[in-house]
């Protein structure tokens, strides 16, 4: 049973995933910033195993060192607005490159995922109309630094992958990119692949698939997926997006 890496571990999609995927079996590593967090972590399960660290300070050593004995390395950190775009760029994208970069080198890991969000893209995807875009222009607009340091950590982890020796030997990259996040209690039911932009989806619902895509795998190709809560049941949605070889990367 691989063992995950899940970094950003006290987020709220974090905490899900870790309930999630200790109660399928997998050890969960969660790397955490703040030492009082450490007995909720540990509560969830024997399998779920605080580790204390700041992703913000790691150096390419440290990141290489947390890759030890795990398999699946899960990105759902960020600086969540607190700081100044200095830290944002610092978090979102400069230690989110850092951790990539670590896995990829690391001989034992196999799948990352990164949770990303549905703004952080470039230009207007093809699919969208109208009310997409006017959507897409008020992230970037609200909250610029966010949205290119994610947009810059996503092209990183798709291009590094591109690049992998291991790619060949079963390396897989997923970004899931959801829209804007709610506390409700999931639906178990989504827009998958390429949604659209406008509408929120739970929490619990991203981090479902999330473990969904892990647990299914994307048979070594690598998916960029967009995410709402819509009418497809989520392993439905899955397994449709991988077999058909969906993707909301453009």
């Amino acid at each position: 049973m691989p063992t995950i890496l899940l970094l950003g571990g006290h987020g709220k999609v974090a905490l899900h995933m870790t309930r999630l995927l200790t109660a399928r079996g997998h050890k969960v590593h969660s790397v955490i910033r703040d030492a009082s967090h450490v007995s909720e972590i540990a509560s969830i399960s024997p399998l779920a195993v605080p580790i204390v660290s700041s992703i913000e300070d790691a150096t390419d050593a440290s990141a290489d060192r947390s890759m030890d004995g795990v398999q699946w390395v899960v990105w759902s950190a960020g600086a969540g607005g607190k700081g100044a775009k200095e830290r944002t760029k610092a978090v979102d994208e400069d230690a989110a490159k850092r951790f990539i970069a670590a896995a990829i080198r690391a001989p034992g890991v196999s799948r990352f995922l990164m949770v990303s969000a549905s703004v952080a893209r470039r230009e207007k995807a093809e699919w969208w109309d109208e009310l997409d875009l006017e959507t897409y222009k008020a992230a970037w607009n609200a909250i610029p630094a966010y949205c290119a340091a994610k947009c810059a950590a996503d092209e990183f982890l798709w291009d590094e992958s591109r690049k992998a020796e291991k790619k060949d030997c079963g390396w897989e990259d997923i970004c899931l990119r959801p829209g804007a996040l709610t506390d409700e209690p999931a639906t178990g039911k989504v827009d998958l692949g390429r949604a659209r932009l406008p509408g929120g989806v739970t929490r619990e619902d991203v981090a479902r698939i999330g473990v969904e895509l892990l647990e299914r795998g994307t048979g070594g190709t690598g998916v960029w997926l967009d995410l709402v809560n819509g009418d497809e049941p989520i392993e439905e949605a899955v397994e449709r997006c991988v077999a058909q070889g969906v993707s909301a990367r453009d």
